[in-house]
């Protein structure tokens, strides 16, 4: 079994779209979506309405929460405020039942999704570093798991003598051996590659590779400046950061 693994869509249509382009060319048995499907992108019921219907496994984010529940407010900066209280306004009933849905971790053979941490899924812990992604290990008993919530993609390997090391682009398990992904952004990357990134898991061959795939920047951006939300979210989307 191959599986398509998205994260970090920011309601960002262009972005999503040419990743799902991408893999529609590719031989994967489903999409995961790790969540975050809105927040900061222009375009929430679209990118809402492209999830429900391709994402076979979705797991609520934290900005998708937000949506749902203000109170989780208190722990966004200005411009993420700003952009769930225009989201929040503009989600039709159908979306934010969607978003309500989602669970904050699901599962599937020997894997384990969540969105920011599988020893709190809840409570929204960033992961930023090896070391910190060492400590997750005794959260999870799979030999895969896969996180989003940092915008940073990033590939941390166990061997059966509990060491660890950072990896980038593509590795094969071997024997004893589990990993913890974090499969980047498709909306807002911050890594300080523009494109959207993604992750390809192969069941078959316990290999994973990040996949960053280039999207229609410009009117993405510009969608942002003329809904009025804040332009800095907008001109982020150019670097990367």
């Amino acid at each position: 079994m191959r599986y398509a693994i998205v994260s970090d869509i920011h309601g960002n249509y262009e972005a999503f779209t040419a990743v799902l382009d991408v893999i529609d060319g590719m031989d994967v048995d489903g999409i995961v979506c790790l969540g975050d499907v809105v927040g900061y992108g222009a375009n929430p019921n679209e990118v809402v309405e492209l999830a429900r219907t391709r994402a076979d496994l979705t797991v609520r984010g934290n900005h998708d929460q937000a949506a749902i529940d203000p109170a989780e407010e208190a722990y966004f900066n200005s411009w993420a405020v700003e952009a769930i209280r225009w989201t929040r306004d503009k989600l039709t009933t159908e979306s934010l039942d969607y978003l309500t849905s989602l669970a904050y971790e699901a599962f599937l053979p020997d894997v384990h999704l969540v969105h920011a941490s599988p020893g709190e899924p809840a409570k929204w812990r960033y992961i930023l570093s090896p070391q910190a992604a060492a400590r997750e290990f005794a959260s999870f008993k799979e030999s895969f798991c896969f996180i989003g919530h940092s915008h940073v993609p990033m590939i941390v390997l166990r061997t059966e003598v509990g060491t660890s090391e950072l990896l980038e682009g593509e590795v094969a398990l071997p024997a004893g051996a589990r990993v913890l992904i974090n499969v980047g952004s498709v909306g807002q990357p911050r890594n300080g590659d523009p494109r959207a990134c993604f992750a390809v898991l192969d069941l078959e061959d316990r290999s994973v590779r990040l996949v960053q795939v280039p999207y229609d920047i410009d009117t993405a951006r510009a969608k942002i400046i003329e809904s009025g939300l804040p332009r800095f979210l907008g001109d982020r989307l150019l670097l990367g950061q």
